[in-house]
This record gives structure tokens, sequence and C-alpha cells, in this order.
């Protein structure tokens, strides 16, 4: 289930701000369990990552360094984990693909660059890593010009992330101080801050009323599609470079032609933009013939934006209305408490998803 686009760049700065202010209050002094960081090769800046929480525990601490925002590296990360580290080595190969994927989406959104997707898996093998004092053994996918790398030490998970640095010339030892880490961090947040506000707006098609949403449509359906396909694979969702930008202009402009059209309110507009993109995705991910008969395809959406946009009496009409009885008991699950009450509200709502698809399948039956 998707919902709205992040409203705008600066609120996501200041959130990241904010959690950065947060995290200096938590993290230090440091977190119950050891952190690892590189200590060779000398690589900077070195800055904190991303630091995860498990019930207000903290679990995992990632610190990377190099430059953020260059694909050929040399740039390595590390994230211990405080998590368990028996998995079987099936589980740890899916998970060093995942930190692949996640890496690749890190340079679209940084560095503007789309990496190819590769179908090929990475390629697995054992490997000594350097731990301290000690030699680790662990293993290593490599794909293209990224590897992952997965050790057992102390009792703790590590895993790192290359460009450009070899596996073999990676010595860890453990941190004593995030402080450092922790004002990079804060630095780079505000290099990012600068590095947004100076790119140009997306240059979009130019597109009114019913096409405005159409535009808008199509990359939804597009990007949830690579997302439904990655899931199935046991792939991460890969982002595509300026993907963000482009996807919250396009959402804007068909809010902005909801309210011109309608009259209403902006708020209005958007609320009404969010029932219909989240109606179309989940017509993707639960109605089979919505992929596979591009001609139902075509006049399903057609006749939801018409029906949404212009108030047309389509003929799909009953499965609209129905979206919007869903919709509506959907969005009012966050106010239930938990208990009965919330059991009865999951119920009506698997109800009137069930009617839902019951009347979409009776119009294409009919079409």
């Amino acid at each position: 289930m998707r919902h709205a686009p992040d409203p705008g760049r600066d609120e996501w700065v200041e959130r990241m701000r904010e959690r950065a202010r947060l995290d200096a209050g938590e993290l230090l002094p440091r977190p119950a369990f050891v952190v690892f960081g590189l200590a060779e090769p000398r690589l900077r800046p070195a800055s904190l990552a991303e630091a995860g929480q498990v019930d207000g525990v903290w679990e995992s601490i990632g610190l990377a360094y190099g430059d953020w925002a260059e694909p050929a590296g040399p740039w390595v990360m590390v994230t211990t984990s405080a998590r368990r580290a028996d998995m079987p080595d099936r589980d740890v190969e899916a998970d060093l693909l995942c930190a692949i994927d996640q890496d690749r989406s890190r340079i679209a959104s940084y560095a503007g660059v789309d990496e190819d997707d590769l179908d090929q898996p990475p390629d697995y093998s054992r490997a000594d890593l350097a731990v301290g004092a000690e030699i680790v053994s662990g293993i290593v996918g490599r794909q293209a010009n990224v590897w992952a790398a997965r050790v057992v030490a102390d009792g703790l998970v590590v895993t790192l992330l290359g460009r450009g640095v070899e596996p073999g010339s990676v010595w860890l030892d453990q941190v004593e101080d995030l402080a450092p880490y922790l004002r990079a961090r804060n630095e780079r947040v505000g290099r990012l801050a600068e590095h947004r506000r100076q790119q140009p707006p997306p240059i979009l098609e130019p597109a009114e009323g019913v096409a405005a949403y159409r535009a808008l449509a199509e990359a939804e359906l597009a990007s949830h599609l690579r997302l439904l396909r990655a899931l199935r694979a046991g792939r991460l969702p890969r982002h595509r470079a300026g993907e963000g930008a482009t996807m919250h202009a396009l959402w804007q402009r068909a809010a902005a032609e909801q309210a011109r059209i309608s009259g209403i309110r902006e708020r209005q507009a958007d609320e009404i933009v969010t029932l219909v993109v989240n109606h179309l995705t989940e017509l993707q991910e639960k109605v089979p013939w919505f992929t596979t008969e591009p001609p139902l395809r075509e006049a399903a959406i057609d006749e939801t934006l018409r029906h949404a946009v212009l108030g047309d009496d389509v003929p799909s009409k009953p499965a609209q209305q129905a979206w919007a009885r869903y919709w509506a008991r959907h969005t009012s699950l966050p106010g239930q408490q938990p208990g009965e009450e919330l059991r009865a509200h999951l119920q009506t709502a698997r109800t009137l998803m069930t009617a839902w698809l019951r009347a979409w399948d009776g119009w294409a039956a009919r079409g």
C-alpha cells in the first residue's frame, strides 16, 4: 500500500537534523556493544551512516568511510549489529545481496547515477578479514564494482560494503569514540541540504487535467511494479536517480489540477490524489488481469481517473465507490485502540476489500 510522497526537501532535511540531534544525545556515551570501524585503509571523511534501535535499545551502528557520492570509491561501510550471529549461509547471502542493492540506491540518490540492474546474483566466496588482532573468516559477495562481506567478531555480526577497495586490504578495529562520527554525519547532512537546494526542479512534459493525473499514475505504477518484482525476487527495491523529485513534482501538479477542476482546497485535492494512486497500485498488485490484459488495464486507469477528476459516471462506478469505502476504513485504522474494537475494524476492512475486488472482477467480465 502506497501513500503520498514526502511533502518537501526542506522538511526532509530538518527531520534528518533532528534525528542527528537525538542520536547524539542517545549514542553518547556509546551503545552497550563493541562498535567496529575501518582502521586500514585510512579513508576520509568518516561519519555515522546509520543507527538502528529495537524497543528503545541500540541494535546496530553503521560507519561510512570515503566519499559518500563517488560511485567508483574508495568507500567502505562497516555495520556492527548485536543481532543473532548463527544464520545459515543462504540467509547471509540474501542479506549481502540486499546490502548491495541498498548501496546502488545510495549512489542513485546521492550521486544521481543509475547503475545497471544485474540479473546475475553476486559471486559468493569465503574470505579472511582482519579484525583487531585476529583473522576472521566470513562470506563475501561481489557484483560488478560492489562487494559486501559478513563476519562474526566478538559474538557480533559485522557487515561491510566496499567500492574501490579490496576486502583483503581491509583491517577493522574497535571504535572508542563515536563523537567525531556524529559531527561528521551532521556536516554531511548540511552538505546534502545545500546540494538539494541547488538542484533545479525536474522538467515535466506539459499536461493538464486528466493527462496530468495520467502522467503521475504511470510513474507510480512503474515504480510500484519495480517494487513488486524486487520483493518477489527476494531483492531490496532500488531507487532511481531523481525519482523522488520527479514523483513529487508530478504529484503536486496532479493535485493542483484536481483543485482547479473541482474548485476545492489543496489539502482536499491531495487526499483525492492519494486515494486514486493507492487505488491503481493496489489494482496492479491484487488483480491479475491488470498486468496481463493491457486493454482492461487501460480502461481501468482511464475510468478511475475520469471518475476522480471529472466526476464521470463510468461503468466501473461500483468499483470506484467500493474503493472509496475501503479507503475510508483503511485510513481510519491508526485511530483505533488495540483490542476487540481494532479486530472488528480490521474485519470490516477485509470485507470491504473483498467487495472491491468482486466489483472490479464483475466489471472486467462485462468488458
